[in-house]
């Protein structure tokens, strides 16, 4: 069941041999993997299908959500930290968050390339979800270009 639901592969002898494979170009944190591990041991019920699922999927999430990476925990603690009034202080630590989160693997490279074409190619919502405004309708690009070319 778990390796054709969730590509994951547990050993006869208890070792995890595969993870699962979420969305292409994202690697989640492995310091984490203890965790994951110990998680799926302790608080995934393995007794009952539909509760195992479930289970198995939020263990799943935990493991995969996005986390600051401690360079930027440590960024963060030391401006907050700093009780210096220096304006020339506070820029180099902004400066320092801002770079961080833009460089590879920041949660901005994440939402860009990660989410946004993984919602584009995988996500079907349900129609229901158009009529009930879960999901609103931003722009249209035909009917953009409809409005352009009248320019």
């Amino acid at each position: 069941m778990l390796l054709d639901y969730f590509s994951m592969e547990i050993s006869e002898d208890g070792r995890l041999e595969s993870l699962p494979w979420l969305l292409d170009k994202y690697i989640p944190d492995m310091d984490n993997l203890p965790n994951f591990v110990l998680r799926l041991a302790t608080e995934v019920d393995w007794e009952t299908e539909q509760v195992c699922f479930e289970t198995l999927s939020r263990q799943c999430s935990e493991f995969y959500k996005y986390r600051p990476s401690t360079e930027q925990i440590e960024v963060q603690s030391a401006a907050d930290r700093d009780d210096e009034t220096d304006e020339s202080v506070q820029m180099e630590h902004q400066q320092d968050a801002t770079s961080s989160c833009d460089r590879p693997q920041g949660w901005k490279w994440v939402v860009e390339h990660v989410l946004f074409p993984a919602f584009r190619t995988v996500l079907i919502p349900p129609k229901k979800f158009m009529e009930d405004s879960t999901i609103i309708e931003v722009a249209n690009l035909p009917d953009l270009y409809k409005v352009f070319e009248r320019c």
